[in-house]
């Protein structure tokens, strides 16, 4: 049986975005770098 690749997810739910600003001040939550 094949095995399977790993998956890293993450979700970025909608709201006001309080606690990502200094990260979404000048780019949508999509594009933030992250890991």
């Amino acid at each position: 049986m094949r095995e399977l690749p790993h998956v890293l997810g993450i979700v970025l739910a909608g709201g006001e975005g309080k606690r990502l600003y200094p990260l979404t001040a000048d780019r949508a939550k999509p594009a933030v770098p992250f890991g």
